[in-house]
């Protein structure tokens, strides 16, 4: 009897292996187009080297499609934005609109028309005041409303000073992971409590036929008071811009280094504004001044004042508010243009709602604990800032996949969600950083997702709908690549094209 107990639980057993076995082959015969692509790639030399993961789920059934270390730490880049977008979309729903109030202390002289007091601007981490990606902020259309708005109130002489209040945030605009060689150039600058011009300011270059002599800085637009330039770029035969601008926050002192193409007029170079909050006090105190109101004081911030031992008391009362876009408008801004600074707003005030802060290393980790509480096994994850410029970000392909497949099946705001992502194939603005690939595949028009590009770099995270129809939730990473940029992207872009090739 023993004997034929053993016997029994061996064939049972046996069929069992069998039939997994046989399953498991079913499997992967119908995703065969994808585990060919994804072969090649293992096997490609650009990847010899490098740390790669891959994840593909089922978005209906939560079946996996394909995998390659799903669970590998790595760095992310700017496919990180969509852990923060979600995240604050959540938070705070899609129609939010951050604010930024005007206001004054003091009196007004009704008789001399005299602001006994000062023009205070504060800030509500707005990244959009100004910026150039929204018809109702660009051209500082602002600037104009506010002095209209001082005007109003029949002020025309101010006994005080325009002052800056970025209070909302930490003082420590820039992350404590940023590099050097990042922090000064445009897509270095950090949340501020209160932004201007999308942060940054073009260096214009002349440079000269002869290679190795230094090129010739033009303009500065706009004119950034007290910035001061040590330049050390020079002209070669490079063919784009190979130039960096070196300096930290509040720093007015800016080393430029590298090269531009040789022979070039009005080559722009875009750097971070050391002090966006400042900038603000002075473009609005500049603009009172043309419209013909004299200020006693110069501009001046709260950071500033504090620092020379003053402070600003008195009761503020408001002049006007200032909205934003609503927050769904920015976050598509975001996504699809991989715009760090808007990325990294959206952190401090995740921040602020999550544990009542807004600084950067303590709101990365409540973020972290957000998703924790979602369900997100976050093992292996690193998070130090909401953009992904970091080098210390650390994220596996599982927990992308994971936020985006939470926002498709519970989230309220899935629609914006999706209607951030690049699309495929669909040119213009749509496209964003997809901008050129896909263009007559099976994935064209099909296919939703974020791009990360960095040193070493390359990632990809998104939707795609099969040739059955299928919906995919897919995320790839690859650091450490040897080869090019374009080269390594053009593999990539094959795997996620054999997404969009399934037929089962």
């Amino acid at each position: 009897m023993k004997i034929m107990r053993k016997i029994l639980l061996l064939l049972i057993i046996s069929l069992v292996l069998s039939t997994e076995f046989a399953q498991a082959r079913k499997l992967q015969k119908r995703h065969d187009i994808v585990n060919k692509v994804l072969s090649k790639i293992k096997k490609d030399n650009d990847f010899k080297n490098a740390s790669f993961g891959f994840f593909a789920i089922d978005a209906k059934t939560g079946q996996i499609v394909s995998s390659y270390n799903p669970d590998m730490a790595l760095r992310p880049a700017s496919n990180l934005k969509l852990i923060t977008t979600a995240a604050v979309l959540e938070l705070y729903g899609p129609d939010y609109k951050f604010k930024t109030k005007l206001e004054y202390t003091g009196d007004i002289d009704t008789v001399t028309h005299i602001l006994h007091g000062n023009i205070i601007i504060k800030g509500g981490g707005d990244p959009t005041l100004g910026s150039k990606y929204f018809a109702k902020t660009k051209d500082n259309q602002f600037l104009t409303q506010w002095t209209k708005a001082i005007k109003n109130l029949h002020i025309d002489s101010i006994a005080g000073a325009v002052i800056a209040d970025a209070g909302i945030y930490s003082r420590d605009i820039v992350p404590l992971s940023w590099s050097w060689e990042n922090m000064g150039s445009y897509f270095g600058a950090g949340a501020s409590g209160l932004s201007i011009d999308d942060d940054y300011y073009t260096i214009f270059f002349n440079t000269d036929s002869i290679i190795g002599d230094t090129a010739k800085i033009i303009k500065i637009v706009p004119e950034v008071p007290h910035l001061i330039f040590e330049n050390g770029v020079v002209a070669d035969t490079v063919s784009g811009d190979e130039s960096y601008i070196l300096g930290a926050p509040y720093c007015n002192i800016r080393y430029l280094r590298g090269k531009l193409p040789f022979g070039k007029i009005n080559f722009g170079v875009k750097g971070s504004l050391p002090d966006p909050a400042y900038f603000a006090a002075y473009e609005l105190e500049k603009t009172l001044r043309e419209n013909g109101i004299k200020i006693k004081d110069k501009p001046s911030s709260i950071r500033l004042l504090e620092i020379s031992g003053k402070r600003v008391s008195g009761h503020q009362t408001e002049i006007t508010t200032t909205y934003s876009p609503p927050l769904s408008k920015i976050i598509e801004q975001t996504n699809l243009y991989s715009i760090n600074l808007f990325a990294e707003n959206f952190l401090d005030q995740s921040g602020l709602k999550l544990i009542g802060k807004a600084e950067t290393e303590l709101d990365a980790k409540a973020m972290m604990n957000f998703w924790k509480e979602k369900g997100m096994d976050i093992q292996g994850m690193a998070l130090t800032d909401g953009c992904g410029l970091s080098q210390y970000d650390a994220i596996t392909p599982r927990q992308i996949v994971f936020v985006l497949n939470y926002m498709k099946k519970h989230s309220p705001y899935f629609n914006a969600y999706y209607n951030s992502l690049p699309e495929a194939g669909q040119g213009g603005a749509l496209e964003g950083t997809l901008e050129g690939m896909f263009k007559g595949s099976p994935a064209d028009g099909n296919l939703r997702a974020k791009s990360g590009t960095i040193d070493r770099v390359k990632a990809y995270s998104g939707y795609v709908k099969s040739r059955s129809g299928r919906e995919i939730i897919f995320s790839m990473i690859v650091n450490n690549f040897s080869g090019t940029s374009r080269e390594v992207t053009a593999k990539l872009e094959k795997l996620m094209t054999a997404l969009s090739e399934l037929k089962k």
